[in-house]
């Protein structure tokens, strides 16, 4: 088995800025403040490093207590803010993931993401796309602040699970240099899929993904060759 550790925000859906609008709400609401904007781009960060990063910005440091306090009033906003939010599933996402659900695969659909295991089941959950995932063998973004951390959990439980098993059994899938780094902590493949991203081809020059294309293929059974040719060689 090979598994498909895939992004979300930007590679399965866009939100609509709903999780940056709970975020703001949140931390305006706890903090009693009139206005608040994050001064760092929020794409690839994992929701802890946001979170501990807004905390150590406005107290001056960081408080354990205070950060697990806010990702709960943010967990509690969320499923509001989707509703409100205009978001939309990527081209083809729902079929490729419904493709490799299938019980014959060879792959397995994963999630390594930075929302937290709740964040996530929210979103997914919003636009149903949650019944296409093994959540066992996902990580999520609480594990660490640091988002190559989770890809040596990700290998660590895969090693666990089988010993023979290897880090080019991950597939990772995402959308920004921030995936390619996370898959390079470990020497994983990464594929970057630029539909629903911020970022050019030339951006990922640096971090070198395995592969990088335009949008998900119309066809599954494509996307399935890619991967069978990675193993072929």
């Amino acid at each position: 088995m090979k598994y498909l550790m895939w992004d979300i925000d930007g590679t399965l859906l866009l939100s609509g800025g709903a999780g940056k609008a709970a975020m703001i709400k949140v931390i305006k609401d706890y903090y009693f403040l009139d206005a608040f904007d994050f001064t760092r781009s929020l794409a690839g960060r994992t929701d802890s490093d946001i979170i501990k990063s807004v905390v150590t910005r406005l107290r001056g440091r960081c408080n354990a207590a205070e950060t697990a306090g806010l990702l709960i009033r943010y967990h509690m906003e969320l499923p509001h803010q989707l509703e409100l939010h205009k978001g939309r599933i990527l081209k083809n996402v729902e079929k490729t993931l419904a493709y490799f659900a299938q019980a014959d695969s060879k792959y397995l659909n994963c999630l390594l993401t930075g929302n937290t295991r709740t964040g996530a089941q929210l979103k997914l959950e919003h636009y149903d796309l949650k019944k296409y995932f093994s959540f066992d063998h996902s990580v999520f973004g609480e594990i660490s602040e640091n988002r190559e951390m989770l890809a040596q959990v990700a290998r660590h439980r895969l090693y666990m699970q089988d010993e023979n098993a290897s880090a080019a059994d991950l597939i990772f899938i995402g959308d920004t240099p921030n995936d390619a780094k996370c898959a390079n902590a470990i020497s994983a493949p990464c594929l970057i899929v630029l539909e629903g991203s911020g970022y050019k081809r030339e951006d990922f020059d640096e971090v070198k993904p395995w592969k990088i294309i335009d949008a998900l293929p119309d066809e599954p059974q494509e996307l399935e060759a890619l991967f069978d040719d990675l193993y072929k060689q």
